[in-house]
């Protein structure tokens, strides 16, 4: 008597466990994992193991972020649509991702240069 108890109580708790992820995935539907519509990645290159260089569409906007594990950063913005983007990246004269990485390391690299320029006045 003890035992079927015990087959109950079991099958209730997990019967109570689907329930709960069913209903959760229902109330969280749209949240998190789904494509969006004004957000996608253009371009991808990795780098080492595990991490990687996006250039992502975000509104219109072209942004370049550096993601390794656990940590993901807006390493600046690009001056051109993503259709620019994608018109240059199919022409062959067209600057590589390296090219545009470099462009976007340059203007970072002049805007702290500002900064300290700014500070020591």
């Amino acid at each position: 008597m003890d035992i079927l108890w015990v087959v109950l109580s079991l099958i209730g708790v997990l019967g109570l466990f689907f329930v709960l992820i069913y209903a959760l995935k229902k109330l969280n539907s749209g949240i998190g994992f789904g494509g969006g519509s004004k957000m996608r990645v253009i371009d991808r290159v990795t780098v080492g193991r595990e991490g990687a260089l996006l250039v992502v569409s975000v509104a219109g906007r072209l942004m370049l972020i550096g993601a390794a594990s656990g940590h993901i950063e807006k390493l600046g913005e690009l001056d051109m649509t993503p259709e620019e983007y994608m018109a240059q990246s199919a022409n062959s004269s067209a600057p590589s991702f390296a090219e545009a990485f470099s462009a976007v390391l340059k203007q970072k690299k002049e805007k702290q240069g500002e900064e300290k320029g700014d500070k020591n006045v």
